[in-house]
């Protein structure tokens, strides 16, 4: 979208008169300031005409002509002084330098954010794992021998709940780091995700209880908790189209 359409959207020609000082009555009627109007004749809305003068146009022909500017500049001045927001790379003054830079940012945002959301939805599906682990392979019996799954997610779901918990309300630093350091292990924990989702339980549940990469898992790391920790089923809320268990 185009600077001067972004500018259009957001703000109206009677906003704009208003704001530079002109009084506006109930029914949009002013005095225009293109003529000697001694009484109102201009009518302005999102656009403006004026029955006297005949002049008419939108909010960027009315700042130009207002202010003596080229429409270029005339939008550039609504955006300072009305606070406007637009894309940077579609400013009318932006050189040709800052908007590669605009650009740039722009794709590494979005590059950032779509790992982001994968490593959120790996840990998620792998935390629904974990409870329903804790759940189906609990012991029956005091006597009864630990099933590895069980093990796995008694030591595990703590500290992955406390990632969930970084992903989603961490500083961009914090998840940036979570990113680096779990990188090589979330490839690997969710290809054993999606090869138990696809019914290889059993090669999976004969793991020794090392089935999590030791680049994604935390030991007795994982024991610690976390700050602001929420239940399994907030972390039921997930990123995307992540599929749910």
């Amino acid at each position: 979208m185009g600077i001067y359409s972004q500018i259009k959207e957001q703000v109206s020609t009677r906003e704009v008169a208003e704001h530079y000082g002109y009084k506006v009555s109930r029914n949009g009627m002013m005095r225009c300031p293109f003529h000697d109007d001694r009484n109102p004749s201009m009518k302005v809305d999102k656009n403006f005409i004026c029955f006297g003068c005949q002049e008419k146009g939108d909010v960027i022909r009315f700042a130009s002509k207002l202010f003596g500017l080229p429409a270029y500049e005339a939008a550039g001045k609504l955006i300072e002084d009305m606070g406007l927001l637009v894309d940077l790379e579609n400013r009318p003054d932006a050189k040709p330098g800052i908007r590669q830079k605009a650009k740039r940012k722009r794709q590494d945002d979005v590059g950032f954010q779509q790992t982001l959301d994968r490593v959120y939805n790996v840990y998620c599906d792998y935390f629904h794992l974990l409870n329903e682990w804790a759940d189906v392979y609990a012991p029956r019996a005091p006597n009864e021998d630990l099933h590895p799954l069980f093990v796995e997610a008694m030591h595990q779901r703590d500290y992955v709940e406390y990632l969930l918990d970084l992903l989603l309300f961490g500083s961009k630093e914090d998840k940036a780091q979570v990113i680096i350091e779990k990188g090589k292990g979330v490839i690997e924990l969710e290809k054993r995700i999606r090869e138990f989702k696809s019914g290889d339980r059993e090669r999976t549940s004969r793991n020794d209880g090392s089935a999590l990469p030791a680049e994604v898992g935390g030991g007795s790391e994982g024991a610690s908790g976390s700050d602001g920790k929420r239940t399994g089923q907030e972390h039921g809320i997930k990123r995307g189209n992540d599929p749910v268990l």
